[in-house]
């Protein structure tokens, strides 16, 4: 096994194999892989993705095994997609956006609106 191979280029087997032999090359090469998958087109993105990812790895420290690492991840992601201000509110409103702007007066019901249908029924 090459070490100076990037962390994509390992097979699962191989970082399994890295990781048990040498911890330190392993948190390395996982280091430099993170700060690689943070470079975006402005120095601005880039610097949301890197607090996006210190955030990340600060919720997950907080996990006692792997099995508490992925629920963390699990609730980030859950959270970004359909918490409050998450990626599926943002869809809505934008098509909601869209439709007042062509003139149609039916909307797409958010997920809030959905729960207090359900709660009068």
């Amino acid at each position: 096994m090459s070490t100076e191979k990037e962390f994509t280029a390992y097979t699962p087997d191989e970082l399994r194999q890295l990781y048990k032999e040498d911890p330190a090359r392993f948190e390395k090469l996982a280091d430099d892989a993170l700060k690689k998958a943070c470079v975006a087109r402005t120095p601005e993105k880039s610097l949301k993705l890197q607090q996006m990812q210190w955030s990340m790895t600060m919720q997950m420290r907080k996990a006692g095994s792997n099995l508490g690492r992925m629920h963390i991840m699990e609730n980030i992601f859950y959270s970004q997609v359909y918490g409050r201000g998450g990626q599926l509110e943002q869809l809505v409103d934008n098509c909601n956006s869209l439709l007042r702007t062509i003139g149609k007066k039916q909307q797409i019901v958010g997920k809030e609106e959905e729960e207090v249908k359900l709660r009068r029924v």
